[in-house]
């Protein structure tokens, strides 16, 4: 399907939706007599429980049937699901990026703009994200800074992953799939209560992919194996006033990432003159993996097809992670207001090895071994009663001690590479209060501020080395010096969030309730440094910190007996000296940089339809454009109006579930869900060749339900199309290379669960 074919259909299918929502006035009185309506999802976005209609944010939600219904299994497959949100995965690391903000930074030490917590505790590294997706409640993406009402701030927004507690009553269950690469998805649970206020909850899973998703043809064998497993323990305590959750979570992940492709860009005959130039596929963005006329630097060769699952590298990338986790939750009941400390210690650690080539030669590969140990401590004052004035105020202190021994080997190690070990030491400080406050039935306003303090410290550098030993590999020898600091840098800001809600009151039969909301705010990420492979005292740079202002406005709306939900909102976002990743002179790899401006616009819209108990469809989209806004030089290019990555000006996404009575208690459901990306760029510097072209995702599913759904079967498909599509794009013309890696294949296979 092309991108116009593709367009046509995101039309005809926008045409329905608004065709629906005229419709569904018509069938509310069906609605009601069939028990239909929508339910309305509560949560904590503002750190206390309220309706998702009720909350004057941009707000997108996906509940723990949604994710099951959608076999969502990683946290890249939520992109498909909410408008203007995408996720990078490269190096093993997952990068959000929403409404334009976001980065494809190389290095691990950097903190994300999208912060990610779980059980609002704030995760600082990328790759400390790979084992926390099960025996989840509900996933909330917040766009746009959240500084005002959680701990650690952050300028493009926050997903929220919520797990499910300890219960009062016995429960158990569990989920186990089988798909056509060989692997098996187990999730358990049991819960109950032990007596004297005393309850638990212990939940794990595990993922044994037997038959890689690539052939490895230098090899000779399959690679693409994920091997991983998780466990989570809870113990809960109440006496009513009183409540203390001990949560303690750890996991394992020995597998292999996907492979590069890795496409030639020189001419044969300049390649064997000693005399290096780019052929035409290349510089016009034609080039693929069964281009001839093009031939990467190392090996004079090609991929020689274009399959992308299929791989030339001579190294499988091989991932060796681990992780470990507790948070204590102690809440004290005031009355008209709850205590909450949130304290908090994390470990991870990335150990990976990749050959960064994609070819059979062994010219440049990169072991990753990087350590973060994090403690955050978070208290907060909030009110629990319904008079007009509700708020939060608290504290919030974090510090992370990161360790870095990241070792690029040219040649085996025969030539000298680039060693980088450094620490990388963050204390964050934070003082945040918000409020609302409503000045009468119907309007009320909103009003936040946050002071942040941190100090960033480093110590270390890069080294010239040769030789390999040990696991992780280490140099045996260093060479030389190449840059070296024991320097710190302090950053503070304070922040704020203002906004207005007004709720009218109507008569129109249609709308049973509406909320229109206004919001100006700001945010703040710290500076940091640009330490990793830096090859010359140059390139070991200190980044200023980015910040943000951001305009939203939009409404959330009920209509027709509560049978439909549509909400929309329209945003601008101004960011200064926001970081991007660049390819350098002074760097063997791309390196991190301030941008002095960037600016984003943006529209946002999703329906929801149940116009009968057994029927629910949904649809989102979105249009953005981001783009640079300073006249930023890099390589003799300037980057002003260079659209910012994984920023497609078109999104959108829809999904149905039907579910039938058979008879005996049984029933059979039907859904499915389909979402569209348009044309976007891997590369701030929107080389032709880092663009990837519009694209769908389909999936589906089809299950028989058992009596009050305690038991499920079910037959699923992922990328039933077989749309093929990049995820991750280095464009290395330097190197004499282009680095793809591509989303995963159709993927099918059969699930079955139960519950007690």
């Amino acid at each position: 399907m092309n991108g116009t074919s593709q367009l046509r259909l995101a039309a005809s299918i926008s045409i329905a939706a608004l065709a629906l929502a005229t419709a569904s006035a018509a069938a509310a009185q069906q609605a009601d007599d069939d028990g239909a309506g929508i339910q309305e999802i509560v949560v904590t976005a503002q750190k206390r429980q309220q309706s998702g209609q009720d909350v004057g944010i941009a707000l997108s939600v996906v509940s723990a049937d949604a994710l099951a219904q959608r076999n969502v299994t990683s946290v890249t497959d939520l992109t498909g699901l909410v408008p203007n949100v995408q996720a990078n995965f490269g190096a093993g690391q997952v990068a959000f990026n929403v409404r334009g903000i976001g980065t494809n930074e190389f290095s691990a030490n950097f903190d994300s703009p999208v912060a990610l917590n779980v059980d609002e505790v704030y995760l600082s590294k990328n790759f400390m994200s790979g084992l926390l997706l099960f025996d989840i409640d509900r996933v909330e993406a917040l766009k746009g800074p959240q500084g005002t009402l959680f701990g650690r701030n952050a300028t493009g927004g926050t997903v929220n992953f919520f797990t499910r507690g300890p219960t009062d009553d016995l429960a158990a269950g569990g989920t186990i799939s089988y798909d056509n690469y060989q692997t098996i998805r187990a999730e358990a649970y049991v819960s109950g209560p032990l007596g004297a206020g005393l309850s638990a909850r212990l939940s794990g899973m595990v993922v044994d992919q037997n038959k890689g998703t690539y052939r490895n043809l230098t090899l000779g064998r399959r690679e693409g194996f994920e091997k991983k497993w998780a466990l989570r323990g809870q113990l809960k305590w109440t006496d009513g006033v009183t409540t203390a959750l001990l949560s303690i979570t750890g996991g394992r992940q020995r597998g292999e990432l996907s492979p590069y492709e890795g496409v030639g860009v020189f001419t044969p005959a300049s390649v064997a003159a000693g005399a290096p130039a780019f052929c035409v596929p290349y510089l016009n963005g034609t080039v693929r993996g069964d281009t001839a006329g093009c031939v990467r630097g190392t090996d004079g060769g090609y991929p020689g097809d274009r399959d992308p699952y299929t791989s030339t590298n001579d190294l499988t990338h091989k991932v060796r992670n681990e992780s470990l986790g507790a948070t204590l939750r102690i809440e004290h009941d005031l009355g008209a207001s709850m205590l909450t400390s949130l304290t908090s210690y994390q470990f991870a650690r990335r150990r990976q090895l990749e050959d960064s080539d994609g070819s059979p030669v062994r010219t440049i590969d990169v072991q990753y071994d990087n350590r973060i140990r994090q403690i955050s401590q978070e208290i907060r004052l909030s009110s629990t009663g319904s008079g007009p004035w509700s708020y939060v105020v608290g504290g919030y202190y974090e510090h992370d001690g990161y360790r870095n021994g990241d070792y690029l080997f040219i040649g085996a190690g025969a030539a000298p590479g680039y060693y980088s070990p450094f620490t990388q030491k963050v204390d964050a400080l934070a003082a945040f209060f918000h409020n609302n406050v409503a000045l009468t039935d119907t309007l009320g306003l909103v009003a936040g501020v946050r002071y942040s303090r941190e100090r960033v410290s480093f110590d270390g550098g890069t080294f010239a080395a040769t030789g390999l030993a040990g696991t992780p590999f280490r140099p045996t020898a260093l060479v030389a010096p190449l840059s070296a600091a024991d320097t710190s840098r302090k950053d503070d800001d304070a922040t704020f969030k203002a906004g207005v809600e007004w709720k009218p009151r109507l008569s129109s039969e249609l709308i049973d309730k509406l909320l229109i909301y206004a919001n100006v705010s700001t945010g703040f990420r710290s500076g940091s440094f640009n330490g990793e492979f830096a090859a010359s005292q140059a390139a070991l740079t200190s980044l200023a910190p980015e910040k943000i202002t951001a305009y939203e406005a939009g409404f959330k709306s009920s209509l027709a007996d509560r049978t439909v939900q549509f909400n929309a909102s329209v945003f601008h976002y101004k960011f200064t000296d926001g970081f991007i990743n660049v390819d350098s002179a002074t760097s063997p790899v791309p390196v991190t940089i301030n941008a002095a401006g960037i600016s984003s616009y943006g529209i946002e819209a999703d329906l929801l339809w149940r116009p009968i108990r057994q029927l629910t469809l949904s649809m989102g989209g979105g249009w953005l454009d981001s783009k640079i806004d300073s006249d930023v030089t890099v390589n003799g290019r300037s980057l002003k109006d260079a659209r910012t990555i994984q920023s497609p000006r078109w999104t959108y996404n829809v999904q149905g579930s039907f579910t039938q009575p058979v008879g005996n208690g049984l029933s059979v459901v039907l859904s499915g869900d389909a979402n569209y990306r348009s044309s976007q760029y891997y590369e701030v510097t929107n080389s032709i060749n880092s663009r990837e072209p519009g694209y769908w995702i389909v999936n589906g599913r089809i299950a028989l339900n058992g009596p009050d759904d305690r038991w499920s079967i079910a037959l699923f498909g992922k990328n039933l199309t077989r749309t093929v599509y990049r995820t991750y794009v280095n464009d290395l013309p330097d190197f004499g290379w282009l680095l793809n890696i591509y989303g995963q294949p159709r993927t099918y296979g059969l699930s079955a669960s139960f519950k007690l």
